[in-house]
C-alpha cells in the first residue's frame, strides 16, 4: 500500500513539472494591431502594422489578406503581394516592437478590410510568443475614378535609361514609373546629368527632380537630385496636411544651428537623415528640408506627438548672448554657496557702516547740543518782545537822536525853530499810556510843580549901569535871553495861550555900527 502511494505521489510530481514547463514556455505574448484610415476612390493609402511583445522579439512573419476589388497593394517594405495575400517578414534585432508601412490604392467606395490569416513570432530567448491577431479597416470615400490605373499602365518621358553611379553603388534608372507612385507634388520630366538625359519627376514648384533607381538586389525606390548641388541623396516625402508635405534633405547645417542642438541621425522608412538633438529636451529635433513650396528651411519633428512644425534658428549674436547668460547661471549654481557668503558679507560690511555713521551722527548731535547749552545759544531764537518801557526807550532815543540831528541843523539857520519844541513833547498814543498807566509815573512830575505867573517888569530885566551904543542893547538881550528860565515837561503841558515865546539871538546875530558925528 505505501508502494502504491509513493508511485501516485511520483506520477504527480512529473505532471506538475510539465504543467509548468507548458506555463514557461508559453509566457511570451504579443499583438498585431493595424492602423484603421480613411480615404477617396483613386487617392493612395498607407496602412501601418505594429507587432509589440512583452519580451525582445527575435524574428517574425504574417499572412495578410485583402480584396482585390476594394484595394491595390503598391508597396511596403518587407512586404510581398500576390492575388490579394500580402507576406510580411522581419527581424527584431533586440527591440520588443516591429512594425511594416503598406501602400494601397483605393478602387471602389465603401468599407473593407485587412486581415491576419497566419502570424509567427519568437522572442530572443528563443521561446514562441502568442501573438494576438487585429485587423484593418478602411473606410473609402468618393473620389476620382480617373485617378486608377492598371497594373500595366506606367508613365514614361522621353527620357532614357541607363546606369547611375550613387556613392559607389551603381543603380538603373527605371523608365516606366508606375504613376501610383510619383510623389505629390512631382510630375513626369526629364532630368540632365552629366550630360544625359533620365527619365525622372521633378517638384512642380521646385528645383528638386526624383528619379526612381533599381539597385543590384532588384529594389526599386526614389532618389532625390538637386541640380545646384549636383548631388543625390535618399528620397523621403513626410505629409504635413492634406495639401502640404516636406521632403527631408542630407545636407550638414551644424553651423547654421545653435549649440544647443547636437548632430545625431534620424532614421525615416529605414533611411537615415541627418538630424540635430535638442540638448535640453531629447523628445525634439531638427531636421533640414524642402517643403512644397520648394523652399528649403529647418523643421522641428516632435517625437511625442509625431509632428513636424517649422524651426527658425536663432541669430549667432542672440546665441552667444544666450550661451553667455547661461554660463553665468551654471556658475553661479555650481558656486550658489559661495554667493550667498559674499552677498551676506557685503549685506554685513553695510550695515555696520550704517551703524558707524549713525552713531557718530548722534555724537555730533550732543555735542551740539552741550555748546549751545554752554553758551547758552538758541538754534531757533524766538522773536524778542519789547516791553512798554523799553518801547518807550527806544522811541525817546530816536527822538533825541532826531533832536540831535535838527539841533546841527539849527547852528546853521537865522532863526529859532519852535516846532523842534513841539516835537519833543509830541507824544504818541502808547507814550500816553505808559506815562499814566502807573501811579508811580504821576509821581515824576510832583516835583514839576506850577510857579505862580508872573508878570513881565521890565525893570527887572534892565541893567543899573547906562547903555552907551547899541551893542551894549543887543548884548543885554541877549543876556536877557540867556537868564530865561528853562521850560520843564510840565510847563510845556500848560496852554500855549499862556506861554510866551521869547525871541534869541547868537553872537553871530549881532552887528555893529559906527555912528559918525557931522556936526
Amino acid at each position: 500500500m505505501k508502494k502504491l502511494k509513493k508511485l501516485a505521489a511520483l506520477m504527480l510530481c512529473t505532471a506538475m513539472t510539465f504543467m509548468m514547463c507548458g506555463i514557461v514556455s508559453s509566457a511570451a505574448s504579443g499583438q498585431l494591431r493595424f492602423s484603421d484610415p480613411s480615404t477617396t476612390v483613386g487617392a493612395t493609402v498607407e496602412i501601418t502594422a505594429k507587432l509589440s511583445a512583452d519580451e525582445s522579439l527575435s524574428e517574425a512573419s504574417a499572412t495578410l489578406t485583402y480584396d482585390t476589388t476594394a484595394l491595390k497593394f503598391i508597396s511596403g517594405e518587407n512586404a510581398t503581394a500576390s492575388n490579394g495575400q500580402i507576406e510580411l517578414e522581419g527581424s527584431g534585432s533586440g527591440n520588443t516592437e516591429m512594425s511594416w508601412t503598406l501602400k494601397f490604392q483605393a478602387l471602389s467606395e465603401g468599407t473593407t478590410t485587412v486581415n491576419i490569416s497566419k502570424v509567427t513570432a519568437s522572442a530572443s530567448s528563443g521561446d514562441d510568443v502568442t501573438v494576438v491577431e487585429g485587423s484593418s479597416t478602411v473606410t473609402i470615400g468618393e473620389g476620382d475614378p480617373s485617378l486608377i490605373t492598371d497594373d500595366e499602365e506606367t508613365t514614361e518621358s522621353s527620357g532614357n535609361g541607363g546606369d547611375i553611379e550613387i556613392d559607389g553603388e551603381t543603380y538603373s534608372v527605371v523608365t516606366d514609373i508606375p504613376e501610383v507612385l510619383i510623389p505629390d507634388g512631382f510630375v513626369t520630366a526629364d532630368m540632365p546629368y552629366n550630360g544625359n538625359t533620365y527619365a525622372a519627376t521633378k517638384q512642380e514648384s521646385g528645383k528638386m527632380y526624383a528619379i526612381y533607381l533599381k539597385d543590384a538586389n532588384e529594389e526599386e525606390d526614389f532618389w532625390l537630385y538637386d541640380p545646384d548641388k549636383d548631388k543625390f541623396s535618399p528620397f523621403e516625402q513626410v505629409s504635413i496636411s492634406s495639401d502640404r508635405y516636406i521632403v527631408l534633405l542630407s545636407e550638414d547645417k551644424t553651423k547654421d544651428l545653435p549649440d544647443t542642438l547636437q548632430k545625431t541621425t534620424m532614421t525615416v522608412e529605414g533611411k537615415e537623415f541627418p538630424a540635430w538633438q535638442n540638448t535640453d529636451d531629447s523628445s525634439y529635433y531638427v531636421v533640414y528640408a524642402v517643403n512644397s513650396d520648394g523652399e528649403e528651411g529647418f523643421y522641428q519633428y516632435d517625437t511625442v506627438d509625431e509632428t513636424y512644425q517649422r524651426y527658425t534658428p536663432e541669430t549667432k549674436d542672440k546665441e552667444e548672448d544666450t550661451t553667455k547668460l547661461g554660463g553665468l547661471l551654471n556658475k553661479l549654481r555650481t558656486n550658489l554657496d559661495k554667493v550667498i557668503l559674499v552677498a551676506w558679507g557685503i549685506f554685513l560690511v553695510m550695515l555696520i557702516i550704517l551703524i558707524i555713521l549713525a552713531i557718530k551722527l548722534r555724537h555730533r548731535n550732543l555735542e551740539l547740543d552741550d555748546l549751545y547749552e554752554e553758551y547758552d545759544i538758541d538754534d531757533e531764537p524766538e522773536p524778542v518782545k519789547e516791553s512798554k518801557k523799553e518801547k518807550k526807550a527806544r522811541k525817546k532815543a530816536e527822538k533825541e537822536a532826531k533832536k540831535s540831528k535838527k539841533s546841527k541843523k539849527k547852528s546853521e539857520d537865522d532863526f529859532y525853530d519852535f516846532d523842534d519844541e513841539d516835537d519833543e513833547y509830541d507824544l504818541d498814543d502808547d507814550d500816553e499810556d505808559e506815562m499814566y498807566e502807573d501811579e508811580d509815573d504821576y509821581d515824576e512830575y510832583d516835583e514839576y510843580e506850577e510857579e505862580p505867573f508872573k508878570e513881565y517888569n521890565p525893570s527887572d530885566y534892565e541893567d543899573d549901569s547906562d547903555i552907551d551904543d547899541l551893542d551894549e542893547i543887543l548884548n543885554a538881550r541877549v543876556r536877557v535871553k540867556k537868564s530865561a528860565p528853562r521850560r520843564t515837561a510840565q510847563t510845556s503841558a500848560r496852554p500855549k495861550s499862556n506861554q510866551r515865546r521869547v525871541g534869541h539871538s547868537e553872537a553871530d546875530d549881532t552887528f555893529k555900527m559906527d555912528l559918525i558925528d557931522l556936526d
